[in-house]
């Protein structure tokens, strides 16, 4: 009967390594998830697209130049700061959602700004959907 009982609990403790594995597992990718979330979304004027800003955190919108100008359609709902190429956009309140217009080099990219607790975005990154098309000089 003792034989018995020093499989079972081996058993058990190489089941408790296995299960302790697999959660630093889960957690490891449920990290490298949250800090690589980066999207692209091209600048196209007729179309808002979406941008998700989790509460309490920053979301920055990277462009390929500075902004000319930014308007801002609520603005007791986000805050922006201007970094360069960068727009950092704060949510003020766990609901917010408003526009929000960056015009570049006379080109106007509309943004609808959500609040989200999910699905957020860490880093956005504006690009002209022409960009592909444009040829490079060869010198």
């Amino acid at each position: 009967m003792t034989t018995y009982r020093k499989i079972f609990h081996e058993f058990m403790r190489i089941l408790i390594i296995y299960i302790g594995a697999l959660a630093l597992l889960l957690i490891a990718t449920k990290d490298s998830e949250a800090k690589s979330q980066m999207r692209i979304i091209k600048c196209e004027e007729s179309k808002m697209s979406e941008i998700f800003v989790k509460p309490e955190f920053t979301t920055i919108i990277n462009f390929p130049l500075k902004p000319e100008n930014v308007v801002l359609g609520g603005k007791n709902q986000f805050t922006v700061d201007y970094i360069k190429n960068d727009i950092a956009v704060t949510s003020l309140s766990s609901v917010s959602r408003t526009n929000l217009f960056v015009y570049l080099l006379g080109r106007r990219c509309g943004f609808q700004l959500i609040t989200s607790h999910q699905s957020f975005d860490n880093l956005i990154l504006v690009r002209d959907p022409d960009e592909s098309k444009m040829k490079v000089p060869i010198k």
